[in-house]
């Protein structure tokens, strides 16, 4: 068996791996609007039509499903009266069965299954099977706080306001990032690297991995390119696989890193990166643009997606489809394996992001209040429990006083979007953090979502961490992101320190 990375790599701590549940709970994924809003559509009539059936009332119709989505929450709803229960499903990390303990939020997952819409409106969902691949596991060899990026293994690793965190890492902030460190990384595919939707320390036992697609195979030297990884295989246990190909999808994993971009691996595994479905199923495919011929005509994490004149855009439109952005399909699977695209959503990454405590709940709204703001949540929201570890954490898990981190996308006035709520424990010094675009930029003062923040006294960053001038952040402010830490005076944040944001 391969050498542990936590034998090979000096100074990094074993994690204790998690103890296995039993498959009780549901699977909570991220963005699965296709389903949701085509379950929806079907409340206001007694006579619809679902997945190309039509049927009358008290009846139902199943539809196979195929989804390919971050994890955003464990428990029995999902929202809607919409479930994904995996009482009877496989589960498998890095190809091993496990049990669901062993998932996290913002890991993606494959889901197969099926949805049952009911003529009442009702819409249910059911995984036979749950496949969690990690990305990429290997030492941090260089950062770059000013594009918010770090490299592993050759790969450029993009941290965004979506990117979640293991216990034990700084709140998601390449600048603390030590160079030698072994991560493990999960994200979707661009090409050189890695959008990252969750970032770990490795579990016990854990080795060096490496999934993507081949280029660049020669047979002679025995080596060839994941991205920016060179993989030579040289060493492998029973070589390469014979029908791997340029183009085909690997996961190599343990062996040894022999320099900063090359992975010595001891064993190949062919695998699938986006599994596709039947004529006629149910499709949603979350990640980037890895293959673009036209707006009508590209691949999301290696699925071909079309798109047609009936198209729905949200958050975007048919101009912003293009290599290496993120973006969401959801449809219906063509005879060819083909996801004809009914929605497409390009919503940006999360820029707002608050931490502090939580001053007000409302199970009815949905809300949270931080800092006087009203944080809305919905079915698309990513919970994660840092502090407790409450693997069905949700809005009902919170109470007053518990120190939260909630990142999304500001609304007006007073109030954001919550894409990602994690419980943290309260920091010491117990300062309240608050990014987003500033407004009213006036030396020494400027607004945030709506929250009067009082500069004097503050020392200023740019996005690398070098240290500005008052009177240079204000000329550069504008238009950028902006985080701030500090405390409130009345309704002022004094800040102690402000800093641009990548």
């Amino acid at each position: 068996m391969p050498a542990s990375i936590l034998e090979e790599v000096p100074g990094i701590v074993r994690n204790q791996e998690a103890p296995v549940m039993k498959l009780g709970t549901r699977i909570a994924l991220q963005r699965l609007a296709g389903v949701v809003v085509a379950g929806l559509l079907l409340s206001g009539s007694s006579q619809c039509s679902f997945g190309g059936h039509d049927f009358g009332p008290g009846s139902s119709t199943t539809t196979a499903q195929m989804t390919i989505a971050p994890i955003s929450a464990f428990g029995s709803v999902f929202a809607a009266a919409t479930e994904f229960a995996d009482g009877g499903a496989t589960i498998t990390l890095d190809g091993a069965p496990v049990g669901e303990s062993l998932l996290r939020p913002g890991q993606v997952a494959t889901v197969v299954g099926s949805v049952t819409s009911a003529s009442s409106g009702t819409v249910t969902a059911t995984a036979t099977s749950v496949t969690v691949t990690d990305k990429l596991v290997g030492p941090v060899s260089a950062i770059d706080p000013a594009t918010g990026s770090f490299t592993v293994l050759g790969q450029t690793v993009y941290v965004t306001g979506d990117t979640s965190v293991g216990p034990g890492f700084a709140i998601a902030d390449v600048a603390g990032f030590p160079v030698g460190s072994v991560f493990v990384i999960d994200g979707y595919r661009t090409s050189s690297g890695l959008i990252a939707t969750r970032i770990d320390a490795p579990r016990s036992g854990q080795t060096f991995q490496v999934a993507g697609r081949v280029s660049g195979l020669d047979g002679f030297v025995h080596s060839f390119s994941i991205n920016g990884t060179t993989i030579d295989y040289g060493n492998a246990s029973g070589g390469l696989p014979t029908l791997v190909t340029n183009g085909s999808y690997v996961v190599a994993s343990g062996g040894v890193v022999t320099n900063a971009t090359t992975l010595q691996p001891t064993l190949i595994d062919t695998a699938t990166e986006a599994a596709g479905g039947g004529s006629g199923d149910n499709g949603v495919v979350h990640g980037a643009v890895t293959r673009f011929a036209s707006s009508a005509d590209f691949d999301v994490a290696g699925q071909a997606v079309a798109t047609t004149t009936r198209t729905a855009f949200t958050h975007g439109a048919l101009s912003d489809i293009a290599a290496d952005r993120e973006l969401e399909a959801s449809g219906t699977y063509s005879s060819a394996g083909v996801l004809t695209a009914t929605t497409i959503d390009v919503t940006p990454a999360a820029t707002f992001r608050v931490v502090g405590p939580v001053q007000s709940l409302s199970q009815s709204a949905a809300t949270l209040g931080i800092a006087g703001l009203t944080l809305t949540t919905d079915v698309r929201t990513r919970w994660d429990d840092q502090s407790l570890d409450v693997k069905a954490f949700g809005l009902g898990s919170l109470a007053l006083g518990d120190w939260v981190e909630v990142r999304g996308l500001p609304g007006t006035g007073m109030a954001a979007s919550a894409r990602i709520v994690e419980r943290r424990a309260q920091p010491s010094p117990a300062f309240v953090e608050l990014q987003d675009v500033p407004t009213a930029l006036s030396s020494p003062d400027f607004t945030l979502t709506g929250i009067s923040i009082d500069a004097r006294t503050a020392s200023f960053t740019d996005a690398a961490g070098r240290a500005l001038s008052q009177s240079s952040f204000f000329a550069q402010a504008a238009g950028h992101v902006v985080r701030v830490r500090g405390a409130f005076i009345g309704s002022t944040l004094t800040a102690a320190t402000v800093a641009l944001r990548p």
